[in-house]
């Protein structure tokens, strides 16, 4: 495996495929994907999603975490930082756009701006913190990368199709869809 000579990373890897039952098939209309990061602390995501393919909205069912960030001091404190850089991962993927028109910025403020909205929250997050002796890395720069990665893996397997640009609005995932 590519993780062969890092057995910490690997080590996150193997820890949320267990969280998730990653070898246990979605229910119908749902699918998981996966990503890594490595900022610091190591980290490993998988999401599941479902697809409305006539609005073209993702839906975010399911979010598990598995990460080594060295001696954990404040263990609630991480899980807390974690969990929050997934909701900005996921506003940050499915809604946050900037647009500007003759080099002025068409968004104002929150009336035209998307951020994540409750109703688009996932069912679930589950984070599961790895005993590690290696020196304390930070947290804070870990969980959001890996969401943009693992929602684009998951609709590659729910779809056969790749998702390439940021965000992943309605409009664009009609447009991946009919490709």
């Amino acid at each position: 495996t590519l993780m062969a000579n890092s057995p910490r990373a690997l080590a996150t890897i193997e820890k949320v495929e267990k969280l998730s039952n990653w070898g246990t098939p979605s229910e119908s209309g749902k699918a998981k994907g996966v990503a890594f990061v490595e900022h610091g602390s190591l980290g490993s995501g998988v999401c599941e999603i479902s697809l409305n393919r006539e609005s073209g909205k993702i839906n975010i069912h399911n979010f598990w975490v598995a990460l080594d960030a060295g001696v954990i001091v404040h263990p609630d404190n991480v899980k807390a930082q974690i969990e929050g850089g997934i909701m900005m991962g996921i506003s940050s993927a499915l809604k946050e756009q900037i647009t500007i028109i003759d080099g002025k910025v068409q968004q104002s403020n929150f009336h035209d701006y998307q951020i994540l909205r409750m109703e688009d929250i996932p069912d679930q997050i589950e984070t599961e913190l790895i005993a590690s002796d290696a020196h304390p890395e930070g947290v804070g720069e870990t969980a959001t990368p890996m969401v943009a990665c693992a929602i684009a893996n998951a609709f590659l397997a729910l779809t056969g199709k790749k998702l390439r640009h940021l965000p992943f609005t309605p409009e664009r995932v009609l447009e991946a869809l009919n490709s």
